[in-house]
């Protein structure tokens, strides 16, 4: 696609080149019913080494599967991340050009493509965040800018019409290609808010200086706490398009990155919400806390518990009639009122415990009674039962 003046049309997540189209048509299915319109993937120079034009026909097929479902491709030729040193040497160089060249050769008349990013975080490797010295760590950065000026070019060289950008590791690096693209990228795992805010001002300071548009092509991550919702609320207020990584959670990163499971239920529906523009009050004036026990619900769980728990007798729950059945029912009645007035934890919901005993021929009593009991000291914590 030729280079745009706004992009703010659009929402992205990270996403891996896969084979199969059945479950690339899966995956952004779940990613339509938010509005996800577009994939940024990562290419391997290496697997094109093996594999030759199977490569390129199955870039092909992902390409086209996915502008069939209406969403565009943002395809990484190179990857800072692992760098290999002999990659910034000049003997790569007509290695590099030669995948370069069959990437945009299979790809510049595809009306899927939206934007070549040169390479993902060029500096986010070991050569610069282990180097011995400064002086060291200079070099290398040098010959990684080097090496992605040189991609930058080339691709130009070849196709001068379509777009191009490079996903920068940090808002800082904007400046070392931003004179070589047509959109400024740039990637933000900040902690506050606040790092939020300071990298979307100088990413945005950079888009005026060179007069260009500004995508954030990465972030939202868990464990860097970088949550989803409030990272989204922030880049739609400065009106920065966006690429969320992770679409699905699988693979290396599935503990802390993605939105959707395999079976298409989420990790946490706050997620789902923000990508469509809602976002949880943090207003502590604005707050009404729930009241789960406003019609006695929360009394009536208790009892049934305490009726239910009462018994003493050994075989009480036996697997011949319906008490530990009657248990489970009870526990789900805690269970909904605590989950629905945010009163426990989500990890794993009280109620994915349940179900998965429903699920078994004969659960475990004793474990079941103890998660009775949690659920009941919970529920009158929280309601201020006595």
């Amino acid at each position: 696609m030729k280079p745009l003046n706004d992009y703010s049309f659009i929402k992205g997540v990270n996403y891996s080149l896969k084979s199969d189209p059945a479950i690339i048509r899966r995956d952004l299915g779940y990613a339509k019913r938010l509005g996800i319109n577009s994939v940024r993937i990562w290419l391997s120079w290496q697997a094109y080494d093996d594999l030759g034009p199977v490569y390129l026909e199955r870039l092909v097929t992902f390409v086209r599967t996915c502008h069939e479902e209406g969403v565009s491709v943002v395809p990484i030729l190179f990857n800072g991340n692992g760098l290999d040193p002999a990659m910034l040497e000049e003997d790569f160089f007509p290695q590099a050009d030669s995948f370069t060249a069959a990437v945009v050769g299979a790809l510049q008349d595809e009306p899927g493509l939206l934007m070549y990013d040169a390479m993902n975080e060029p500096p986010c490797n070991d050569l610069i965040l282990k180097a011995p010295d400064e002086e060291t760590k200079q070099a290398v950065y040098a010959k990684i800018w080097r090496f992605v000026r040189h991609v930058c070019r080339y691709i130009k060289a070849l196709d001068p019409v379509n777009c191009l950008t490079v996903g920068n590791w940090l808002a800082v690096d904007i400046p070392t290609s931003a004179d070589l693209v047509d959109v400024i990228s740039y990637h933000d795992y900040s902690p506050t808010l606040a790092g939020v805010r300071e990298a979307a001002e100088m990413a945005l300071a950079e888009g005026r200086r060179w007069g260009k548009p500004v995508i954030n092509n990465e972030t939202c991550c868990i464990a860097r706490a970088n949550g989803y919702d409030t990272v989204i609320q922030v880049l739609d207020e400065y009106h920065i398009p966006w690429y969320v990584f992770n679409l699905m959670i699988e693979g290396y990163w599935a503990d802390v990155h993605g939105i959707f499971y395999p079976d298409g239920t989420v990790r946490d529906p706050a997620i789902a919400a923000a990508i469509v523009g809602c976002f949880r009050c943090r207003d502590v004036a604005a707050i009404i806390p729930e009241k789960p026990n406003r019609e006695h619900q929360a009394l009536d769980a208790l009892q049934k518990l305490r009726t239910l728990l009462a018994d003493a007798e050994p075989d009480v729950f036996t697997y011949q009639g319906m008490k530990v059945s009657d248990l489970l029912d009870a526990c789900e009645h805690a269970a909904n009122l605590l989950e629905a007035g945010q009163l426990v934890p989500m990890q794993i919901p009280p109620t994915a415990r349940i179900a998965a005993w429903r699920g078994m021929e004969k659960p475990p009593v004793t474990d079941v009674k103890d998660f009775a009991w949690s659920l009941a000291e919970t529920l009158k914590k929280a309601c201020h039962i006595l």
